[in-house]
């Protein structure tokens, strides 16, 4: 039984998932997908008190500085293309 409950409790959100997914554009649904790890990794540091080290920090550093430019370099294309 508990078998069976676990399959249905995996299935569900992937099906919901896959659902979103479907309606959302490309780009969105890759920002989504920083923001999962992002507030698991906040969520570690204010509630669990993890300490994350020089190295964590880094790489969380380069992953959001690279978010940044892709943000930037579409709202520079969308503006050079509308004019």
């Amino acid at each position: 039984l508990l078998l069976i409950a676990a399959g249905i409790v995996t299935t569900v959100p992937l099906l919901c998932f896959t659902a979103a997914a479907t309606r959302l554009r490309l780009s969105t649904l890759g920002f989504f997908q920083y923001i999962g790890p992002t507030l698991m990794f906040l969520l570690a540091v204010t509630f669990y008190g993890e300490k994350p080290g020089a190295d964590k920090m880094v790489t969380f550093a380069f992953i959001w500085v690279a978010l940044a430019i892709f943000v930037m370099d579409a709202i520079y294309t969308q503006r050079r293309t509308s004019k």
